[in-house]
């Protein structure tokens, strides 16, 4: 009477429906299963499967599962390994189990959702399967507009999602002791490779050498750590509100997004912390709407597949974008000559991650005052960033480029010289990242003033403003 429980990006045992379902029904071994996925494209173009890990969130899952399995075998609960397609591996895991009922965590991407109803579907005629909700806070489905559409606007968007409650948190499951019964089957599949050590699923592959030792000097995966991150609210929350955009400032905002990312914290648990803190209400406020802003993302991307590389508003298909492998990679190594944007890509290098203030305007400096193509920094930060989102990502660097849900007025170009005047104004973090000074020999790679025009008169094209469709000239 086995159970298996297909994990996914819902690493931890609280607040976890999918995982206390299958312990509290469990009437025989249980059995968690990950598999590192790859993504197939059929004979229509339609792809199956979650966006592939970047390398930087690769890091992260390794790390997270090597500190979730000896806490799940403390439950009696084995943690298996696959990789590939997870079509195949679920089927040989299913053959070789033969569980009374699966279970998992819902996905959202509509890749991802085709591949789960497709596997579903096979095997409904073997097992029970059930999905649960456990990744967001609103089911992408329910959260409707008064006329029946899905929302395209931030703010009502925030405002439902903030009326919806919450209900109690689930607390870890019970141990479920030692049952016998599955260990000659995950022999077998271990015996016929489809089932591999952590080790050897390919997770570390590909990343720079050195992040295992500098992704692990500035984070620690895992849920204790996340819940110790949570647990410690009142020592970051406060003051949130009038501190987030500060990037020289250590605690100035919560670093959880990875703990988000991969689910070893529920956001139902951030909700609920925010709720109870010592903090204002203003910076209660101010830090749930961006896990709304997370949940937007989501749900945009539910309804909208092929995101990631194709631009929400149809026109800046034709956006006259000027590649530069030259620019590209100075903008890729912090070797820009403008300060806060190195400063940032510095950052992300050494510890796979940038505050967001930055994020923005390192964004926004690449599509418009660069012209380089919003996919190709968007492709960049999903490698190396510890956070990349299958939907935050993409739809972030929309809004900076102009083309997504909400987006900031197409003609809103930050100057990254007044936002470092603004936002660091002693230089902490400039200094921090570049050592060698505000003062070293490096000519900017653009001239802010002239590339602001250029791509004004880019934009203008784009909206249909200038009558020209010749692409904008490069001095």
């Amino acid at each position: 009477m086995t159970t298996l429980i297909w994990l996914r990006d819902d690493l931890r045992l609280a607040d976890h429906p999918a995982l206390t379902a299958a312990c509290s029904a469990a009437d025989g071994p249980v059995v968690a299963l990950w598999i590192h996925e790859t993504r197939r494209t059929d004979e229509d173009n339609n792809r199956h499967g979650p966006r592939p890990l970047g390398a930087a969130t690769r890091w992260w899952y390794h790390r997270s599962l090597q500190q979730l399995a000896p806490r799940l075998a403390d439950l009696g609960i084995p943690l298996v390994f696959a990789r590939g397609d997870a079509a195949n591996v679920m089927r040989q895991v299913v053959d070789a189990l033969q569980p009374t009922v699966v279970h998992w965590t819902r996905r959202y991407a509509p890749a991802a959702c085709r591949l789960d109803a497709a596997i579903k579907q096979e095997l409904k005629s073997r097992t029970e399967v059930h999905s649960h909700p456990g990744s967001l806070l609103a089911e992408p489905w329910l959260m409707q507009t008064v006329n029946g559409s899905h929302y395209q606007v931030f703010t009502p968007f925030s405002h439902a999602v903030a009326d919806l409650p919450l209900g109690p948190l689930l607390p870890e499951p019970s141990p479920i002791g030692e049952r016998g019964g599955a260990d000659t089957a995950l022999a077998t599949l271990r015996e016929d490779g489809v089932l591999q050590n952590l080790e050897d699923i390919g997770l570390l592959d590909e990343g720079p050498a050195w992040w295992e030792e500098t992704l692990a000097q500035h984070w620690e995966p895992g849920e204790l750590a996340a819940r110790q991150q949570l647990d410690a609210i009142d020592s970051w929350l406060p003051g949130y509100a009038t501190r987030r955009d500060l990037p020289g400032e250590e605690t100035s905002t919560s670093r959880i997004s990875p703990r988000l990312r991969c689910g070893e914290l529920s956001p139902r648990q951030a909700v609920a912390a925010a709720r109870t803190s010592t903090a204002s209400g203003e910076d209660i406020v101010a830090w749930t709407r961006q896990l709304y802003w997370r949940e937007f993302s989501w749900h945009l991307l539910h309804h909208r597949e092929h995101l990631e590389d194709t631009p929400m508003r149809p026109a800046f298909a034709e956006f006259p974008y000027y590649p530069d492998d030259h620019l590209a990679r100075a903008w890729r190594q912090g070797r820009t000559g403008i300060d806060l944007v190195d400063a940032g890509m510095r950052q992300l290098w050494q510890t796979g991650w940038m505050h967001n203030r930055v994020r923005m305007v390192a964004a926004s400096l690449f599509t418009k005052n660069m012209l380089q193509p919003w996919q190709d920094g968007e492709q960049w930060f999903w490698e190396t960033l510890v956070d990349a989102d299958e939907a935050n990502n993409p739809i972030s660097w929309q809004w900076v480029a102009g083309c997504g849900a909400d987006a900031a007025p197409y003609f809103r170009i930050f100057n990254p010289d007044l936002q470092r005047t603004r936002f660091d104004p002693r230089s902490r973090y400039v200094r921090r990242w570049i050592p060698e000074g505000l003062a070293r020999p490096v000519v900017p790679v653009v001239d802010l003033a002239e590339s602001r025009r250029e791509a004004l008169a880019a934009y203008e094209q784009v909206h249909g403003l200038s009558g020209s469709h010749a692409k904008p000239q490069r001095g």
